[in-house]
């Protein structure tokens, strides 16, 4: 009988093999990751649609005006406008950015202040210039470095759509910066350019810190863990760039105190404007656009400037 023998792969053939699978890994593993990314910027903007739209109720339900940014009360509870808007939003999910961080604490049904405050902090609403108390925040852009290299040179304002609600009289300190009392918000009606004008965008706290700080300051969020969405990390005090963040994980971030912030994001933002609409748009852009104000004398960040030109 005649036996055939069998031959085997060589230790070439199988070499060969394994660089190809490395190099196709190489090419692949690339497209998966922008692929997840993709559906997470699309998870984020349907959310955003979701709290705008939640919003745009609660605006049929008083008087057509918008949330506040934040309640404050003298039980030491802070309810952010994404808390007061969930008898429309009915879910605490959407609240969950997913291209951002997982917040320190994930308990959204617990209004305590200080226990739960993180899970708001993904988006943020622009407060009124007006509702706060002026103690910190003079609402310009163009003070640091930083801002100044997007600005020439030049001092650009900006302003918000929401007011605040404080009966605290005073004792809880994250109320300080605004006014005591309550500053209503705008009324849909008075946002000059709806299309234009943010209502909602990413952020890293539920108000921007504006009431304590420049939008082109990078601070600490008051030292405390609890109440920033990053944990301990650096946050930035304006809208953050998390859709196709093109400078790594830490744009906009920087060390603190005492060392030199790091650039403008390059990344994307998304936002739902005050008509309802959602889009992502670079920081940039977002943040460079301006419209001329005080009869030319001056200019405003147009996103950020619902009086108009």
């Amino acid at each position: 009988m005649k036996h055939s023998k069998r031959m085997g792969f060589t230790l070439i053939e199988l070499l060969v093999v394994i660089a190809i699978i490395a190099i196709l890994a190489a090419i692949l593993f690339p497209v998966f990751a922008q692929a997840k990314r993709a559906a997470k910027g699309s998870v984020a903007i349907s959310d955003a649609k979701q709290m705008a739209l939640g919003q745009l109720m609660y605006t049929n339900d008083y008087d057509d005006n918008f949330s506040p940014v934040v309640a404050y009360d003298s039980n030491w509870h802070v309810l952010p406008f994404s808390y007061l808007q969930q008898p429309y939003m009915k879910s605490w999910g959407v609240l969950l950015d997913p291209t951002g961080p997982n917040p320190t604490d994930t308990n959204g049904n617990d209004e305590n202040g200080g226990t739960a405050l993180s899970i708001y902090g993904l988006w943020g609403m622009p407060p009124e210039q007006t509702a706060t108390n002026g103690s910190f925040s003079n609402y310009t852009f163009g003070t640091s470095p930083q801002g100044a290299a997007m600005t020439g040179n030049q001092t650009w304002q900006y302003d918000g759509i929401g007011g605040v609600v404080n009966t605290s009289n005073g004792i809880i300190w994250s109320a300080y910066g605004y006014n005591a009392g309550g500053t209503p918000s705008l009324a849909t009606t008075a946002v000059a350019n709806p299309s234009d004008e943010v209502m909602i965008a990413q952020s890293a706290t539920w108000d921007f810190m504006w009431q304590q700080d420049n939008a082109d300051s990078f601070d600490l969020y008051w030292g405390s863990c609890t109440f920033n969405s990053y944990g301990c990390a650096l946050v930035t005090t304006a809208p953050v760039a998390r859709m196709r963040d093109t400078d790594g994980p830490t744009v906009g971030f920087a060390p603190w105190p005492g060392n030199a912030p790091t650039q403008e994001p390059k990344g994307l933002t998304a936002w739902a404007g005050v008509d309802g609409h959602v889009k992502s748009t670079p920081w940039r852009q977002l943040m460079g656009t301006t419209v001329p104000i005080n009869n030319g004398a001056g200019k405003a960040i147009k996103a950020f400037w619902p009086k108009g030109s």
